[in-house]
């Protein structure tokens, strides 16, 4: 088994050398990768829902179906911690699976690096399916690829007579999954309402439900169910669709929030809109785009960052991490920022050209790799002011010694120009390709960078 070592680095004491490990780390030219895309491990974030109250007046003609009240109340609220517990439990509805690649990602034929950084590591399965796992009820939950739950909310319809008492009650209890995709811009969600308990003379309850979307989505299906009547216990559920590709003249991407109205009468009475209504979080707003090479698809951005995970034993890429891990040190952050493809092209040149090959004659043997990557806005810094360095493993220890004598390290510098195989260099691309594609990684987006055994 491969025993890769933490990290630390010191300058040799010979003229024109560059870095070494004082601890050996057995980098791998054989062992098992490790995917690293990065799509299971973006944290969920929540934020509490908010409660409203709407009430409208029965119409006269209507009043003797209603009990003789003369008005009806819908309160859209949280369900009691034991009930919210209780309806926690019901599963959420399955989002769509994710299909499998259907092609793997070739090697960079150029062996630059660029091509990869956009393009999925052939290694990298794709991500898990959408999941929208319940961890606080009453409150929105979401994750950047895995779409948007609410559960533990509760529309409570209320009867009330001419003297302001009320008659009768009905509590909805109502469950929702949005799921998103990357290569996607349809957005499917389930909505499912069960009329849980009634009292007075409430004894069932007609519901129907509409959905919406903001500036940059249109709703496909407004409707998840026809209306429908319910006795206790009773539940109807429904599927609604949105389309994130609405983008405004000269733009390439757009940000919005989903709206729902939910309209509940006595059975026989006429609805009177509005009623019940909420939407989804301000700062859980679903963001689509058109700005991949290949593929346009929607996220829900959290305060997190997307994670870009190196392994120092990876069979391809392994020997370029641990010179990765010394420049992020000194530059004192573990996060970089994706640019688009032209920029990263700038970027490649400025850091990259011009490039002396050591094996000219040797196809794959040799190429220029950069880091900070040329597809972030840290890359593309003056290739003479970056260290250039030859990573090799001797004998299982690993080194990264300056590749010319005349252009000693100076063990200060936060770039690289390294020279490695074509086969290394694009597989290190593939895993930024990975963690853009899975992530819609778009121009100015954050996304930490963490190493691993």
């Amino acid at each position: 088994m491969l025993v890769a070592a933490l990290l630390a680095v010191t300058a040799t004491a010979t003229t024109g050398a560059g870095i070494s490990q004082a601890t050996p780390a057995h980098t791998a030219v054989t062992g098992t990768a490790t995917p690293a895309d990065g799509a299971d491990e973006t944290p969920s974030q929540s934020t509490p829902f908010t409660a409203g109250t709407t009430c409208t007046p029965i119409p006269s003609e209507d009043r003797a179906d209603a009990g003789g009240a003369v008005k009806a109340c819908t309160r859209v609220q949280l369900a009691s911690a034991a009930k919210s517990d209780a309806s926690s439990r019901r599963p959420a509805a399955p989002a769509p699976t994710a299909l499998d690649i259907t092609a793997a990602a070739a090697d960079d034929p150029s062996g630059d690096g660029i091509s990869t950084e956009f393009e999925p590591d052939a290694d990298d399965p794709e991500p898990p399916a959408p999941s929208c796992a319940l961890t606080n009820p009453g409150q929105w939950t979401w994750k950047r690829t895995g779409g948007m739950c609410l559960r533990g909310v509760v529309v409570k319809y209320t009867l009330y007579n001419q003297q302001s008492v009320p008659i009768g009650t009905g509590e909805i209890e109502v469950n929702s999954t949005l799921a998103t995709s990357y290569k996607s811009l349809d957005l499917k969600e389930t909505i499912t309402a069960r009329l849980a308990r009634v009292s007075g003379d409430v004894k069932s309850l007609t519901v129907r439900m509409k959905v919406s979307c903001g500036a940059g989505c249109k709703t496909v299906t407004q409707q998840p169910w026809f209306a429908t009547t319910l006795v206790p216990e009773q539940e109807v559920s429904g599927s609604t669709k949105y389309s994130g590709d609405s983008f405004a003249a000269g733009t390439t991407r757009s940000s919005f929030r989903t709206s729902y109205a939910m309209y509940v009468t006595m059975p026989g009475t006429t609805p009177i809109d509005p009623n019940a209504s909420w939407s989804s979080p301000a700062n859980g707003e679903i963001r689509c785009d058109k700005e991949q090479p290949r593929l346009r698809g929607c996220v829900i951005p959290t305060d997190d960052p997307p994670v870009l995970s190196y392994s120092r034993s990876h069979e391809k890429y392994g020997i370029v991490v641990p010179i990765y891990e010394e420049i992020m040190q000194r530059r004192g952050t573990d996060i970089l920022h994706a640019v688009n493809q032209v920029q990263a092209n700038t970027n490649r040149a400025a850091t990259c050209t011009p490039f002396t090959n050591l094996y000219p004659g040797t196809r794959g043997a040799d190429s220029c790799d950069e880091f900070p990557m040329a597809s972030t806005k840290e890359g593309g810094q003056d290739g003479s002011l970056c260290a250039e360095l030859t990573p090799q493993v001797v004998n299982n220890d690993w080194s990264a010694p300056a590749t010319w004598p005349t252009r000693p390290t100076t063990n200060t510098e936060t770039c690289l120009r390294l020279h490695i195989s074509q086969r290394a260099n694009s597989s290190a691309g593939g895993v930024l390709g990975s963690l853009r594609k899975y992530q819609r990684l778009i121009d100015n987006d954050p996304f930490r960078i963490e190493f691993t055994a």
